[in-house]
């Protein structure tokens, strides 16, 4: 599937698309330079973590757009794959993407409410607050590296399947790393109760989506 063939064919959703990603990621520049100049680095170091992860659990405006890219962001990942792979018999085919769109913003906005439920049983509302506010961080920048290679493999060259899986990988070892920040971060804590802390983060990531999956089933009869 050559990408000038995906670009005419569905150029319009998918271009709307790039250009209301970047546009929001503009906005954020502009209107917030100190945050996006420290969250650029987020790769690198985790200073943004440090210096806006306590004021950020109230509801900034900042945080609310990067969800959104996110959203957006997967929500396009995965209606190119789909039309890659001719997936498209259970959705219709002129609004695909907006359905694309609305199920994603739906399956993460119910995920942090199951995570933000379950805290609240265990008890873990402070440590839960830090972790999402870790987690949307990097899955937002994992987000926005995978949108751009995914913009330069749809307009400049041949998008394959290898190219596709790269994309994913891409975003699944921005999404270990996270992972891995929030051990060390708070190693000293959790060395005492490593096996409660393992439970912990089961119940804040593993187990939303089981409630997903099986509340799924249970909706539509399987």
């Amino acid at each position: 599937m050559e990408a000038i063939i995906l670009t005419h064919t569905y150029l319009s959703w998918i271009f709307p698309a790039f250009l209301l990603i970047f546009g929001l990621i503009a906005f954020l520049k502009v209107w917030y330079p100190k945050h996006f100049a420290e969250y650029q680095k987020l790769i690198f170091n985790d200073k943004y973590i440090v210096i806006y992860g306590k004021k950020e659990h109230k509801i900034w405006l900042f945080s609310i757009l990067l969800y959104l890219i996110q959203c957006i962001s997967l929500a396009l990942y995965a209606y190119i794959a789909m039309k890659y792979y001719g997936i498209s018999s259970f959705l219709s085919v002129k609004y695909m993407f907006l359905e694309v769109v609305l199920a994603v913003i739906g399956v993460l906005l119910l995920k942090l409410l199951l995570q933000q439920w379950i805290s609240s049983i265990f008890e873990l509302s402070e440590f839960a607050n830090d972790y999402i506010f870790n987690r949307v961080a990097y899955t937002s920048y994992g987000a926005i590296i995978m949108i751009i290679f995914l913009f330069i493999g749809v307009y400049t060259f041949k998008l394959t399947e290898a190219y596709l899986f790269i994309l994913l990988l891409m975003l699944l070892s921005v999404n270990v790393l996270s992972w891995f920040k929030i051990v060390k971060d708070n190693q000293k804590e959790i060395k005492p109760y490593i096996f409660y802390f393992i439970l912990y983060l089961c119940a804040l990531e593993i187990a939303p989506y089981l409630f997903l999956v099986y509340g799924t089933r249970y909706l539509v009869g399987v």
